[in-house]
């Protein structure tokens, strides 16, 4: 139309750009867990997400609302060692 001077919709859209995610190390340490696996020969592989804190390897931390305590011996990302 004639009138409309801003473009369309779609336009304005594709203009918008996505924020960059920013991690909060400055909160305590929250895991979101996917999947828990049993492997033989290694024990027990938490896989999850890091929302907020830092993890390092060495650091025990508590798994709630069971309360087991574990230490952190790796971390991995796609098969790739991260420290």
């Amino acid at each position: 139309m004639e009138w409309n001077e801003a473009g369309t919709l779609l336009d304005a859209l594709n203009k918008l750009k996505a924020p960059k995610p920013q991690l909060q190390i400055d909160k305590p340490l929250r895991i979101c867990l996917q999947a828990v696996y049993r492997i033989g020969g290694i024990g027990t592989v938490p896989l999850g997400r890091i929302s907020t804190g830092v993890l390092k390897r060495g650091d025990t931390v508590k798994f709630t609302p069971s309360n087991l305590e574990s230490e952190v011996r790796s971390i991995e990302r796609h098969h790739v060692d991260m420290e």
